[in-house]
């Protein structure tokens, strides 16, 4: 058998024992992981959260040299105050845009709609079968607003309709600040103590293994994230130019769905009721506003991928397309969003971790053959 071959050790039936004991360890441990899933969940989201704040908090002890318990709690009160002041900016703004549509949803009248207001017969006539936009106008009154979330999301009626289900709900969101709290406190601690659960003979391997990891989730998350924000706003600031209703929401909820590669997509449905809104109540053509929209999608994907990633994010992650689109199908199914937001990274983390293996099996096949090879050097000799 040729030097460079696998699996050049016989398998012996101890060999093979061992084997099939460390298979069914790691099935076992993924099943039972599994199981716990809805267990796992609220840490997992915690932790993710944790790591984004800690920044925040490694900040405000080095520039304000406070401990590091104040600078969590002022980390935390920060962040609240932050999502405060944007909810008394943005709720008015938003709420205006809804009875706005409200409106334009009161004086719409089917049998008005035609050619000459550039939206077309067999369009208005798809959306008029499968849109029942009388409802809709009733959902937005301010006396029906509960109506609204349930016409809009059944998940949200379904969560809420008991008394039981809503405290689980609290006690989940409860027990999420809790965990954020624990982990922001013992951030280090904890960074520090998982090594000592490795074998000192895996330590380096899994070492090299998280400065990957780590990077890859520092150019993910953090910078992700960063990135999101900004797209939010050109979002929001496009699409009020150019005129589209609900422009604000509708710009915030483009850009923040940029944190899962290609969700955006699920936009653009949306994204041609409103223009068909906007084109059915003004002399605008409907085809118009459809190249106006889609414009700034255009504008502002370019400035994501010309400025914006190569400045804050850097080198990409380096997935192919399809690998991209493979893992939020994997991970999507098992976690759920959640899942489909942490993709990226578990994937990253899973081809380190077989990089690291190839290469250390390629470095012990070397010296082995070293081994074999010097022998038979001496003997000659």
């Amino acid at each position: 058998m040729s030097k460079g071959q696998p699996f050049e050790k016989p398998f012996t039936f101890d060999r093979t024992i061992r084997l099939l004991i460390s298979v069914l360890a790691i099935g076992g441990s993924l099943y039972f992981l599994y199981l716990l899933k809805d267990v796992l969940l609220p840490f997992l989201i915690a932790w993710l959260i944790a790591y984004m704040l800690n920044p925040i908090v490694r900040f405000f002890q080095r520039k304000l040299r406070l401990a590091h318990s104040l600078a969590v709690i002022l980390t935390l009160l920060s962040v609240v105050g932050v999502i405060t002041l944007l909810g008394f900016i943005l709720v008015p703004l938003i709420e205006n845009e809804i009875w706005q549509i409200n409106d334009l949803i009161a004086t719409y009248d089917l049998t008005s709609v035609s050619n000459s207001r550039g939206i077309p017969v067999n369009v208005a006539d798809i959306i008029s079968r499968y849109i029942d936009y009388k409802e809709i106008q009733n959902s937005l009154s301010k006396d029906n607003i509960v109506e609204l979330v349930q016409y809009l999301s059944p998940a949200v009626e379904t969560l809420f309709s008991n008394t039981i289900s809503f405290l689980f709900g609290l006690t989940v969101v409860f027990i999420i600040l809790l965990y954020i709290i624990f982990i922001l406190l013992d951030y280090d601690k904890i960074n520090e103590l998982w090594r000592f659960l490795i074998p000192p003979k895996y330590r380096s391997i899994v070492g090299r293994i998280t400065l990957d990891v780590e990077s890859s989730m520092n150019k993910y998350f953090r910078h992700q994230a960063f990135i999101c924000l900004i797209l939010a706003c050109l979002y929001a600031a496009g699409f009020q130019i150019i005129g589209l209703p609900l422009a604000i929401m509708f710009g915030i909820i483009v850009g923040l769905v940029h944190m899962v590669p290609y969700l955006q997509v699920i936009t653009f449905p949306p994204a041609i009721l409103l223009c068909w809104l906007r084109a059915s109540q003004t002399d605008d053509s409907f085809w118009v506003m459809i190249g106006l929209v889609a414009l700034v999608y255009v504008i502002v994907q370019c400035i994501m991928d010309l400025f914006l990633v190569p400045r804050i994010m850097g080198k990409a992650m380096g997935l192919n397309p399809a690998i991209i689109l493979l893992s939020l199908s994997v991970w999507g199914s098992l976690l759920g969003i959640v899942g489909m937001i942490i993709a990226i990274p578990l994937t990253t983390l899973l081809l380190s971790y077989y990089k690291e293996f190839i290469a250390s099996a390629e470095k012990l096949q070397a010296a082995e053959a070293l081994q074999r090879d010097i022998p038979f050097k001496e003997d000659r000799n």
